[in-house]
């Protein structure tokens, strides 16, 4: 899925959180989203997944505007799309496996077939031992890797991880990084971060501050404070 935004502004009552940003992103593009905490990263990436109506401007999927489709079209073609939420947004009430199965039970899809992608995605994530247990038993990187799972689940053609390595250790975040690496391939990805995961070695950045989008390019770790090789 091709994906534009035309000067998309979006407002939280007075606050502005993205302002007059325009970018393209190709089917099988990987993308590093940087930028301080409360630049618009999240905000950004829920506008591109139809998460988020823009206040202005114009987010496109294959050229249709998503502000244009109904409420089923835009489901529809949001089946396409895998998140990775900043908070794992698992439900304690649910086993790991129950959690992932729910994206696939809300397309309904059937039971078997269910459960046979939940267990290859717990699988893929090396969860499969933890799927009857619930979230609340988990470590932290285990409640990532079983949001990354529920994000697999649904085979993306696109995938959005907003800030996926926050609050790990270094070796979890190296884990989680390659996790995320591996998955990736054959599929578009962008992953949102304050500062560029050195495990990730993504060759286009997008920097927003203050809710514009100020960098479209090659890494540009000055921008935002890294110097080169850290």
């Amino acid at each position: 899925m091709r994906m534009d935004c035309e000067r998309v502004g979006v407002l939280h009552g007075p606050a502005r959180a993205l302002a007059e940003v325009s970018l393209s992103l190709a089917p099988g593009e990987h993308v590093l989203l940087c930028g301080p905490a409360g630049s618009g990263k999240t905000t950004l990436l829920k506008v591109l997944a139809g998460l988020l109506r823009p206040t202005s401007g114009a987010v496109r999927w294959d050229g249709e505007d998503v502000a244009h489709l109904d409420e089923a079209g835009r489901r529809r073609r949001q089946a396409s799309l895998g998140m990775v939420f900043q908070t794992d947004a698992l439900f304690d009430s649910r086993t790991v496996l129950e959690n992932v199965l729910l994206p696939l039970h809300n397309r309904g899809v059937g039971r078997e077939e269910a459960r046979a992608r939940a267990e290859a995605a717990l699988e893929a994530v090396g969860l499969l031992q933890a799927a009857r247990m619930r979230p609340e038993a988990l470590s932290g990187g285990m409640r990532k890797r079983a949001g990354i799972a529920r994000a697999l689940v649904v085979a993306p053609e696109v995938l959005f991880a907003d800030d996926p390595l926050a609050g790990q250790d270094p070796a979890t975040a190296r884990a989680l990084g390659e996790l995320l690496d591996r998955q990736a391939a054959g599929r578009t990805l962008v992953v949102s971060s304050p500062e560029p995961p050195p495990v990730l070695t993504i060759q286009r950045w997008w920097v927003v501050d203050g809710g514009r989008l100020v960098h479209d390019g090659p890494p540009a770790p000055a921008l935002i404070g890294v110097e080169e090789g850290t």
